[in-house]
């Protein structure tokens, strides 16, 4: 009897007193959706509003990660492109002769080196403090491999343009930035600076040799995730929205 009471007046309950935000169980278990009031949404942090889209924050890496992500990508191409291009280099060409061939290669691998390496504190830095989107699906040993070839390529990042500078500083002959400037060398010059910038020069190359292997898995890995219909590319895209 009591619950036939309860069920007529519900309705007029329902009309005659709009719904608060401590509603009793007995109107919130029966009130349509249309009349609760809908959660607030957490306002995202600063650094998620300066780096990305509030919407997108999940969905992408931070808009300055994206930029350098394919700046960086442009700069490898380079580096990597002149050496081995001096290194085919036999004889004349339309940059003059086969030394002025070599020299010119090498001069924009090593300036183009430096741009690398001014951005890569400020590129960790943005990547340390922002957010980043969750591992896409995959199993264990996948996952592992990512995180192993990011860290890889950070140290990269780090360990070439490291070796590179000191073998130019230490060497004596200084660093050149297209043609436009010198980054002077170690003017005294010692027997045991030559000896050290030897050895950057040898863990350099060692590095350098290395890193033909790393980039085609990054690749790799790239386009695995492409072919099983995972949208990959959008997260490292500046031009495009999540």
């Amino acid at each position: 009897m009591l619950t036939g009471i309860l069920s007529r007046l519900r309705p007029a309950l329902t009309r005659a007193s709009p719904l608060s935000t401590r509603a009793s169980p007995l109107l919130t278990r029966t009130s349509p959706a249309c009349l609760l009031r809908p959660q607030v949404q957490p306002r995202p942090g600063l650094l998620a509003r300066l780096c990305s889209g509030s919407a997108q924050i999940e969905e992408q890496y931070a808009k300055p990660l994206q930029w350098l992500h394919w700046v960086y990508a442009a700069g490898f191409t380079t580096v990597m492109g002149t050496v081995a291009a001096s290194r085919q280099t036999s004889g004349p060409t339309f940059l003059g002769t086969k030394g002025q061939t070599k020299g010119t290669l090498m001069m924009v691998h090593k300036s183009t080196a430096v741009v690398l390496a001014v951005l890569v504190v400020p590129r960790m830095l943005i990547r340390a403090l922002s957010k980043a989107p969750q591992m896409l699906p995959g199993s264990f040993v996948e996952h592992f491999a990512a995180n192993v070839s990011h860290i890889a390529m950070y140290g990269y990042m780090l360990a070439m343009p490291a070796t590179g500078l000191a073998m130019g500083y230490f060497g004596g002959k200084g660093v050149p930035f297209y043609g436009v400037y010198i980054f002077p060398g170690k003017a005294d010059k010692t027997k045991e600076d030559g000896a050290f910038a030897g050895k950057m020069f040898k863990w350099h190359t060692q590095a350098g040799s290395l890193l033909w292997y790393l980039l085609p898995i990054h690749v790799g890995g790239a386009l695995m995730h492409t072919l099983r219909g995972h949208k990959i590319w959008v997260r490292i895209n500046p031009l495009g929205r999540a």
